[in-house]
């Protein structure tokens, strides 16, 4: 399987509530944290687009920003958005706050699509839930099955697999890959902090207290 067969596309539009502020931009080390998302998926990709709320979200990013075509419609909204500016045969999607997303997984499963023409998505589940954020797609056939989910006012991005051929992979059969480490998402600062731990990074600053404050 070659790169010139896949795109993959950083999502990075949502709102990073729990977190409370951008995961996007989070320091880890010399790069942020969508830099080092990008960074680990490009040698994989013919193409590498991130996926936000505007052109202008991420000018360091790395990587082309495409504004979300649906901005409050979730992953569902920013795949779709990614599969029609695809220029290949197959989309990889992932998340902006994946810091260990594996590219050799997400080619590992393009070509698995590649040589099996009856199924449309590839897609990792591990003992908790599907991986819609670390799969790929058929752009022929996954584009026009999420355009129509979107046509459904409050559909999920499951409503978009009921159209489509899947292809489950348990976390048992991609053990080469560290599937459990991959799949990690960063969403709460203890995550944050636990991921500086693990990079060997210090604890980032607190904020100053001005003088005297107890």
């Amino acid at each position: 399987m070659t790169p010139a067969t896949l795109t993959v596309a950083v999502l990075a539009g949502g709102h990073s509530r729990r977190m409370g502020r951008d995961k996007a931009a989070l320091p880890v080390g010399p790069e942020r944290l969508l830099q080092r998302v990008v960074r680990r998926v490009r040698p994989y990709a013919a193409q590498v687009l991130v996926v936000a709320r505007t052109t202008d979200a991420y000018p360091w990013a790395g990587a082309p920003v495409l504004a979300d075509a649906y901005p409050e419609r979730g992953p569902l909204g920013g795949i779709a958005t990614a599969l029609a500016a695809a220029r290949t045969p197959f989309l990889a999607a992932v998340a902006c706050d994946m810091p260990f997303v594996r590219g050799d997984l997400l080619q590992h499963l393009a070509g698995f699509l590649a040589a099996h023409p009856q199924y449309d998505i590839a897609l990792p589940r591990d003992a908790h839930d599907i991986q819609p954020l670390h799969a790929v797609y058929r752009v022929a056939t996954a584009r026009p099955a999420f355009e129509a989910a979107l046509a459904m006012p409050r559909a999920s991005i499951r409503a978009a697999f009921r159209g489509l051929r899947v292809r489950l992979f348990p976390a048992a059969e991609l053990q080469a890959f560290d599937p459990q480490r991959a799949f990690w998402n960063i969403n709460t600062p203890a995550d944050y902090r636990a991921l500086r731990a693990q990079l060997g990074l210090p604890p980032e600053p607190g904020p100053v207290q001005p003088e005297g404050s107890p």
